[in-house]
């Protein structure tokens, strides 16, 4: 989601940046992904329960090698054409302009995460399972985000300068123009398309609802999976103009344009209009002080009719006394990408009441099993 460039705040808890941009539970359970070697076979499995294999080696070599060898493969064309039909790795090499050899090893790398096989011949054939994520006519294709993931690599090299002093990259701080907005935006919409049929009705927008508010919304899908399940419904993005400019394009394509429109500027400044059925303030507030959240909490509360929802989607920080998983992965790239946090579900239940929402509730998706939704009604 696009914001505006980032201004040093010293108050923020982690020196962080100021910046301009269903399961019901009362508690988030801290599930996702566990982070670790996946043994291969009894041997390796009894080596790693008794402790004989030096695992942080494998972590720290070959997690390097599995990314990058997913990054070059979409980057230069490989997945695009194993989709298509089965290549000898002359083949494949010769028709993208390729070396033959680092293209055979690479595709065996492919081929040992699972996401290729070799058939007879010494033939390369993209897996039923990864056709399902890497075949461009596949509608949960995530191609697109594989390469926008080009850009972390870069991002991640600075990582010790961020451990050291402090020092954040700003991803979102680019001219509308950047050819970085298409990749960044057309990447994330990819993501969003596989839950956001499970959020919209976690949304639960109350029937005959005819306005939405989606703050920062840049791709538009949330609003779309809304616009889709209520007929009645419209939807107002209010995002960057880089942010917008291919929003409005994905929403052409889907034929939603004419229920769903855009305005470009800061959330802190854009008129949000209204009033409002409902508002959607996605995967932001990981990016704002708490001043600030509570400053945008209170400007949606304005623009939206009373019992109507504000719902917050968000990687949340972990309860104290949990043990972290995978979501400390997401919580690291944010910090790093924008000098920002992640808050615990009471901190930012306790903003939100304090903006003139009821107490929110908690929604977990079988989805994103690293996010939660809270859903508070305006008082």
């Amino acid at each position: 989601m696009a914001r505006t460039a980032p201004t040093p705040d010293k108050g923020r808890k982690g020196g962080g940046r100021q910046t301009g941009l269903a399961r019901r539970s009362s508690l988030v359970p801290w599930r996702a992904m566990r982070i670790g070697a996946k043994p291969d076979g009894a041997v390796e499995r009894l080596g790693l329960l008794l402790n004989l294999m030096p695992v942080p080696i494998g972590e720290s070599m070959f997690g390097m090698a599995v990314a990058r060898s997913l990054q070059v493969a979409q980057k230069t064309g490989m997945l695009a054409a194993l989709a298509e039909r089965a290549y000898t790795a002359e083949e494949l090499g010769r028709d993208l302009g390729l070396q033959v050899e680092g293209t055979a090893l690479l595709l065996d790398v492919l081929a040992a995460q699972g996401h290729v096989e070799i058939q007879p011949g010494e033939r390369y054939e993209m897996t039923a399972r990864a056709r399902r994520w890497l075949d461009p006519s596949s509608d949960r294709y995530v191609g697109g985000f594989l390469a926008d993931n080009w850009h972390y690599w870069e991002w991640w090299a600075g990582l010790e300068d961020l451990i050291r002093e402090g020092r954040a990259v700003e991803l979102h701080d680019r001219p509308p123009d950047d050819p970085y907005w298409r990749s960044y935006i057309r990447g994330q919409y990819e993501v969003a398309r596989l839950s956001s049929g499970e959020v919209a009705k976690g949304v639960d927008l109350a029937p005959g609802s005819t306005s939405l508010l989606d703050v920062a919304g840049g791709h538009g899908e949330f609003s779309m999976a809304l616009c889709r399940r209520h007929e009645s419904l419209n939807a107002t993005i209010v995002d960057l103009a880089g942010s917008a400019a291919i929003g409005r394009e994905i929403v052409a394509e889907a034929g939603m344009a004419d229920r769903i429109r855009y305005v470009e500027g800061d959330m802190f400044e854009a008129d949000f209009g209204g009033p409002h059925d409902g508002a959607l303030c996605f995967n932001i507030v990981h990016h704002l002080p708490q001043e600030r959240a509570r400053e945008l909490f209170a400007k949606i509360r304005g623009s939206l009719r009373p019992g109507s929802p504000l719902c917050v989607l968000e990687l949340f920080d972990r309860p104290p006394g949990k043990q972290p998983d995978s979501g400390a992965l997401m919580g690291l790239f944010f910090h790093l990408t924008s000098g920002a946090d992640t808050y615990t579900v009471p901190e930012v239940s306790d903003w939100m009441t304090a903006s003139g929402f009821r107490a929110p509730k908690a929604i977990t998706f079988r989805t994103l099993p690293s996010l939660a939704l809270l859903r508070g009604e305006a008082a």
